[in-house]
């Protein structure tokens, strides 16, 4: 199972079904890791909560749990993530928001669950782990992480694979590289991989948005723009294609495509 499936599992509209002992992502896929958290390992480090404190709960634990730092939500690595660099990352994210409200609700209700077992109800303390407030906020927190970093990592992807235009460009325009750009090819704007995306998976989550249909357009104004360099390139005005990569329409299309896929992950996450 790839990385991507082992997220998206957690994504639906009912509880997550991240199983990561029975379908742990496979060697070689993408990482994981984005805006300094590790979001398979937080996924896992969040799931061995029930383990714990139910080893708690019934005597087998070494581990001595403080009810005081249990139910706080800034303590443990996910905690500390949220209120630094996860803040200052994604604060701009609704999924991010309600992530970190049903975190805090996770800890509170973690806490519970650790008053009652100190108290020597074990019967309560494991109904509360087991049913109700506790399990409907872990699968919250389970769900909108996977939700997090399916919408940013593939937000950052088109980024990533729109910005290597510019340099694929600039080595045809210079002779560098070997690559050959046909002028027609390049002005198709369903060929490249942002294009593909946005024909697929795309319009598929965000198709009939405001913010996702002006993505489309930019993006086919921009392919104009660039098979328009090609061509330049093709006749020997190598100066003016040159020059036409760092202004006119093709810059502005470029950067404006850049824009718009900030605008519908940052509107849609």
């Amino acid at each position: 199972m790839g990385i991507m499936d082992w997220f998206k599992q957690g994504v639906g509209n009912g509880p997550a079904t991240v199983t990561p002992a029975a379908s742990a992502p496979q060697s070689g896929d993408r990482g994981t890791e984005v805006g300094g958290l590790d979001f398979k390992s937080a996924v896992d480090a969040h799931m061995k909560w029930k383990r714990r404190l139910e080893a708690y709960i019934n005597g087998t634990s070494a581990e001595d749990l403080k009810v005081d730092v249990v139910c706080r939500d800034d303590q443990c690595p996910l905690g500390k993530w949220i209120y630094n660099r996860g803040s200052s990352e994604f604060g701009y994210s609704e999924t991010f928001f309600d992530m970190k409200a049903h975190h805090t609700n996770f800890h509170r209700c973690a806490g519970e669950v650790l008053r009652n077992a100190q108290a020597g109800d074990k019967e309560k303390a494991l109904h509360l782990l087991h049913h109700g407030d506790y399990l409907r906020a872990s699968e919250r927190v389970k769900t909108l992480l996977a939700k997090l970093f399916v919408l940013v990592l593939d937000g950052k992807t088109a980024i990533d694979a729109h910005v290597k235009w510019k340099e694929r460009l600039h080595d045809y325009v210079a002779g560098k590289g070997g690559e050959v750009l046909d002028a027609q090819a390049v002005t198709r704007d369903d060929l490249c991989a942002l294009g593909i995306w946005i024909n697929g998976d795309g319009v598929r989550d965000f198709g009939g948005s405001p913010a996702f249909e002006n993505l489309r357009r930019i993006h086919t104004r921009f392919h104009a723009s660039a098979g328009h360099v090609v061509a330049v390139t093709a006749v020997g005005q190598q100066e003016a294609a040159l020059a036409m990569l760092e202004e006119g329409d093709y810059a502005q299309a470029s950067d404006e495509v850049t824009a718009a896929l900030v605008e519908l992950f940052a509107r849609h996450n």
